[in-house]
């Protein structure tokens, strides 16, 4: 009787000694992270969510965040910049290009971590290896000013968009700088081919960069039709502008999903604050400001208002095997096609 007491002691304080060494180990990752006093995010999330997330982080943990924010393409850009000079300055990436980030894993430029609460998360906001986490999610689909464009005109397919009708009164960012427009000729180029933006070509349309400046032209009445468009960038204005005249129509083919991961990057020099700053982000509370903003967050069960849930809409998917092996040609093939197709 007395060896069974001795031996439940044993057991018992071995716990207790496990439990008070995880939670020194968990402390001392955030007291490192303090310590290392910054993160450096690079982003192509729009700067309102980007800014809210960095004073919430700072906030709550005293540590400061360094935002860069462009587009996905000039983040790439800026990035592989860094690269070739040996000198990259980012500790955490975030962009809409899943494709790159899987170009990255292969070239051992990613630190693997698995931050608290993935197991949460959708399968498709994990990448299998652990390298990348889709922190927010969006679908592309067609944007239109309900004022000028009503009934039987507002377009039903993503076909409808080479229509002669819309003949100067079409815009588009390009696939340099969106990742989130370089998915979306990706997904639908296998579909039409490209005869498909010749006769989008031949309707002159705008070719912007910022999705937020093409919104402005959109609800402005000077290109009431944006096509591919961000779902985000759409509701965002629904939200905080209701009055403003634009509205969606999801393509019959069905809308694009883009995913936008975030990783660490491998030898960054702030490698306890990446690491806390990406627990943050897959958090319930910065999952909900993401939700807020218009995003599809990672995390199942919570959601965007007012817009239909990934489950229930029909989505085309990347083939980011496709997308990895295509990209450079999908870019400068879309530049000649659609600039050379103008009038």
């Amino acid at each position: 009787m007395r060896t069974k007491t001795i031996f439940a002691i044993m057991v018992c304080c071995l716990a207790l000694t496990l439990l008070l060494a995880s939670s020194v180990a968990i402390a001392a990752d955030i007291e490192a992270a303090k310590k290392e006093g910054k993160v450096i995010f690079y982003t192509s999330m729009d700067s309102k969510t980007a800014n809210k997330l960095g004073e919430m982080f700072t906030e709550k943990y005293g540590i400061a965040v360094d935002v860069f924010r462009t587009g996905t393409g000039k983040v790439i850009t800026k990035i592989e910049a860094e690269l070739r000079a040996k000198k990259v300055l980012l500790d955490v990436a975030q962009h809409s290009d899943p494709a790159t980030f899987e170009i990255w894993k292969t070239r051992d430029l990613l630190y693997k971590y698995t931050p608290e609460g993935v197991d949460k998360f959708y399968d498709f906001a994990r990448d299998p290896d652990g390298y990348w986490f889709a922190v927010k999610s969006n679908t592309t689909l067609i944007a239109y000013n309900p004022t000028l464009i009503k009934g039987a005109d507002i377009p039903r397919s993503w076909k409808d968009i080479a229509d002669p009708k819309w003949k100067d009164k079409l815009c588009m960012s390009n696939p340099y700088y969106a990742g989130s427009v370089k998915m979306s000729v990706s997904v639908i180029l296998p579909i039409y081919g490209w005869d498909y933006y010749k006769e989008i070509g031949k309707n002159n349309p705008y070719i912007g960069s910022s999705h937020s400046g093409l919104r402005t032209l959109c609800i402005a009445g000077e290109y009431p039709l944006i096509a591919p468009m961000n779902s985000y960038h759409v509701f965002q204005v629904v939200y905080d502008k209701p009055e403003s005249p634009i509205a969606v129509s999801y393509p019959e083919e069905g809308s694009v999903f883009v995913a936008g991961p975030a990783a660490i990057f491998e030898g960054c020099a702030h490698p306890n604050a990446a690491e806390l700053f990406m627990d943050f982000m897959c958090s319930e509370e910065a999952q909900r400001v993401f939700a807020d903003r218009a995003y599809y967050p990672g995390l199942k069960g919570v959601y965007p208002v007012g817009q239909p849930r990934l489950g229930d809409m029909k989505l085309l998917l990347p083939d980011y095997d496709w997308i990895i092996e295509n990209s450079e040609a999908v870019i400068t093939t879309f530049d000649e096609t659609v600039r050379k197709f103008r009038k």
